[in-house]
């Protein structure tokens, strides 16, 4: 199941639901996030529990609606409308690939088989050690040399060593699939399209994850045989078709001939001996363009394919395990300091504004914004009377206050998954002209996150009600932001924070925030 985002033609959002725990609200650290007041900051929940997907509705403060229908816990459908604030999701069928045609057919056309280890068995008949030779049936093509067949067998051992290499990296799903669409394209020049399905979770269907053609517009009618694929999955063979437009049985589909289908390649994914999905190819223009040695080398890919999904999957799980830790650290901050209640969203929007300005890549974003989630997590060691104190601190309270960025490292420092942002939590009360702290680092030799996020910190501590003094205007925060460019702030990170509000906020004549514009819902980078 997915869920679909699209307040208009512009902006459009989606996420696929997993059997893992999906968190929705405002705060920026939930897996879908909720850019609108009138949501909670942990709104609700989807859970998969027994088939099924749940919405559970986390206390929220406007409640969350399926249908129109307040709820509390409601299983979802497919064409679900879920309310949450203002904003409006809609349940719909998993990935968005409307593009795929299915065909049905009583016999599809089958050029070849072969097993899913017939790569490594012919390793090792080369080797010395003779096998049966597992059945093949004629694909058509013209016989190669043995020297030829011996040649291409050592390349393709080769390519799955590389592969072998490149898959056991941890990686996100995005990665994984751009990694094994460089692979494809680079191996095999006559596939023009591929994709990549799961199994649905009763096995009986599949669910289309990735969907990818040389040229965008050879997506278009991405017919794929039911048959053929049901056919691969149950005896757990790789099937070659040389021609499918020539056979009566495709023929009898008008969308098929209508773009020409010529030949294909499909793989079973087996992962311990159970199919979870399966890999797709064609070529709508050559007839005959794959051969057994290329069904063989596409089959134990298929090996390598299946194994990087699972990790993949087990990454992602470690990931939102740790996210989830992540949130509950950010709650006993804002427990212990009512007047930092959405510092941690507002300040990451700010910094993630900033990054997007200065053209940082996507890990640098991600990172940026785990930093400035966790930024003052120190702030839990230190007394709630200094925290909430409403007059000036003392040297000594002060001094304190300046040891939460050491005592925030101090208690991240055993979580290994986040030592990358150690560094920049650590140095994000550094000041350009080097009269920070803790480590009095100046200019270029301060990290640029860490400049980042001390902007993004003061904006916001700037503009909202604190103990110590009333919320400035979003002009006049701009203004003192400026005048500090030089000594406290980078000045390319002000200019960047300029350049950010104007685009993103709706400002009044007073210099006061009226509102944020709906573009500044594309902020945070998709996940």
């Amino acid at each position: 199941m997915r869920l679909i985002y699209q307040p208009s033609e512009d902006i459009k959002q989606c996420w696929n639901l997993t059997r893992r725990k999906m968190v929705l609200g405002r705060d920026p650290a939930c897996d879908i996030v909720i850019q609108d007041r009138k949501a909670s900051r942990i709104h609700a929940e989807i859970i998969y529990e027994d088939g099924k997907y749940f919405l559970v509705d986390k206390n929220s403060t406007n409640g969350s609606y399926v249908n129109g229908n307040r709820v509390t816990r409601q299983v979802l459908a497919l064409g679900d409308v879920i309310i949450l604030g203002a904003c409006t999701l809609t349940a719909i069928e998993g990935m968005e690939v409307s593009c795929v045609e299915w065909i049905e057919e009583d016999q599809p056309q089958v050029s070849a088989q072969t097993p899913l280890d017939a790569l490594g068995r012919r390793i090792l008949e080369i080797s010395g050690f003779p096998l049966e030779e597992p059945t093949l049936q004629d694909a058509g093509t013209e016989p190669r040399t043995e020297t030829l067949k011996t040649t291409k067998l050592l390349k393709n051992l080769h390519i799955i060593y590389e592969l072998s290499k490149s898959f056991t990296a941890m990686m996100v799903f995005k990665e994984l699939y751009s990694l094994i669409e460089k692979y494809l394209y680079d191996i095999f020049p006559e596939i023009e399209r591929f994709c990549i399905l799961t199994l649905s979770e009763d096995a009986q269907g599949f669910n289309p994850q990735y969907l990818s053609a040389r040229q965008p517009d050879e997506k278009k009618g991405f017919a794929v045989s039911r048959t053929l694929l049901n056919l691969a999955i149950k005896d757990k063979v790789s099937i070659l078709t040389v021609d499918a437009v020539d056979d009566s049985r495709f023929g009898m589909a008008e969308s098929v001939v209508g773009i020409n289908l010529r030949s294909s390649m499909c793989a079973p994914l087996v992962l311990k001996d159970k199919v979870i999905g399966i890999l797709y190819c064609d070529n709508r223009t050559r007839k005959a363009c794959f051969d057994n040695e290329d069904l063989e080398l596409l089959s134990a890919m298929a090996n390598q394919i299946a194994v990087a999904l699972s990790n993949t999957r087990l990454y992602e799980d470690v990931q939102r395990a740790y996210h989830e830790a992540i949130l509950a650290l950010i709650n006993a901050i804002e427990a212990k300091d009512p007047y930092t209640i959405g510092h941690t969203q507002r300040t990451s929007r700010y910094a993630l504004g900033i990054a997007l300005e200065l053209g940082l890549s996507e890990n640098q974003c991600q990172l940026l914004k785990t930093a400035a989630e966790l930024h003052d997590i120190g702030k839990i060691g230190i007394r709630e009377s200094i925290m909430t104190k409403p007059s000036a601190l003392s040297g000594s309270e002060y001094h304190t206050i300046q040891e939460h960025v050491l005592v925030g490292e101090k208690i991240l420092k055993p979580i290994t998954y986040l030592q990358f942002v150690l560094p920049v939590i650590r140095g994000h009360h550094e000041n350009y002209d080097g009269s920070g702290y803790p480590d009095g680092l100046k200019g270029e030799d301060i990290l640029l996150e860490s400049r980042i996020l001390a902007v993004a910190d003061s904006f916001d501590a700037m503009t909202t009600q604190r103990p110590y003094n009333a919320p400035m205007s979003f002009s006049d925060a701009l203004e003192e932001c400026k005048k500090k460019a030089g000594t406290q702030f980078d000045p390319k990170v002000v200019e960047a924070l300029e350049r950010f509000v104007s685009a993103n906020f709706e400002i009044s004549d007073s210099g006061l925030l009226k509102k944020m514009l709906p573009k500044g819902e594309t902020v945070r980078p998709l996940e």
